[in-house]
C-alpha cells in the first residue's frame, strides 16, 4: 500500500490531495501546524496527523522522527502568502517589499522543501516521488509581470530546490518536480480563480500516475503540460 506524506494539509489544494489520496487507498501521513484546529482534516481519518511548521527547522526534525514508514509519495505544499503574514501587495513590490519578510517567505515557501525532503530521504527508495506545489509565479517568465517580491522570490527558491533535489536524488531512483497547481479557488486563491481543487489535485495525481524518472527536476502544470522556467 502507497504511503502518501503531505505537509499543510489542512486546507486548500493540501486538504484535497489528502482526500483524494485516501479515498484511492493510500496510507496518508498528514502534517500541519495545528492538528486540534484541522477538524476537516480529522474527519478524512488519515493513518497520521502531525504538527508541523515548515519554517522551523526543529519542528521539521520532530515530524520527520515520527514517520517509521517508508515513503511512495512526498508532497511539499505547506507555505503561506503576503496576506497571511500580515501584508498588502501595495507593500510588498519590489521596490518596497521589507528585506525581513522576504526572507521569511523564503524561508517558508522555499527552502522547506529542502529541509522537509532532506529530513525524510532515509524514508525515500527507488520509485518513490516528491512533489514540490510551487507557483508560475515562481517562474522568471511569468513572474516579471507580478510585483509581489516575497511570494515569487519564495517560489523560485523552490523551484531551484527542486532541480538540485533531482539532481541529488537521481542515484537512489527518487523522482523529483514542481507543479504549479493553477490559478485554484482556495482561500490563498480567491472565490474567482479558474479550477477548483478538486480538478487541479486530480490533475497532479493523475500526471504522477504515469510520470517517468527521466523527467526528474520537471516543473509541470497541474494537468501536466510543461511550465517555462
Amino acid at each position: 500500500m502507497s504511503v502518501t506524506v503531505i505537509t499543510g494539509a489542512n486546507r486548500g489544494i493540501g486538504l484535497e490531495l489528502a482526500r483524494q489520496c485516501i479515498q484511492r487507498g493510500d496510507r496518508v501521513i498528514a502534517g500541519c501546524r495545528n492538528p486540534d484546529e484541522a477538524q476537516e482534516l480529522k474527519d478524512l481519518t488519515p493513518v497520521s496527523l502531525l504538527p508541523i511548521d515548515v519554517g522551523d527547522e526543529e519542528s521539521v526534525r520532530s515530524f520527520s522522527q515520527a514517520i517509521s514508514e517508508d515513503i511512495t509519495l512526498l508532497i511539499n505544499n505547506a507555505g503561506t502568502s503576503i496576506s497571511n503574514m500580515g501584508f498588502k501587495r501595495e507593500e510588498v513590490g519590489v521596490l518596497d517589499a521589507p528585506v525581513d519578510l522576504t526572507l521569511d517567505m523564503i524561508r517558508i515557501n522555499g527552502l522547506s522543501a529542502a529541509t522537509v525532503t532532506r529530513s525524510l530521504a532515509g524514508r525515500l527508495g527507488s520509485g518513490s516521488q516528491v512533489v514540490n506545489v510551487t507557483s508560475q509565479i515562481g517562474s522568471m517568465v511569468v513572474g516579471a509581470n507580478f510585483n509581489d517580491l516575497p511570494y515569487a522570490t519564495s517560489k523560485a527558491v523552490m523551484n531551484m530546490v527542486t532541480v538540485q533535489l533531482a539532481t541529488q536524488l537521481k542515484e537512489k531512483g527518487v523522482s523529483v518536480v514542481a507543479f504549479h497547481p493553477g490559478w485554484v479557488r482556495t482561500d490563498m486563491g480567491g472565490s474567482t480563480a479558474d479550477i477548483s481543487v478538486e480538478e487541479s489535485a486530480h490533475g497532479i495525481l493523475s500526471t504522477l500516475e504515469t510520470f517517468p524518472h527521466e523527467d526528474s527536476g520537471s516543473f509541470l502544470r497541474w494537468d501536466g503540460s510543461i511550465h517555462p522556467w
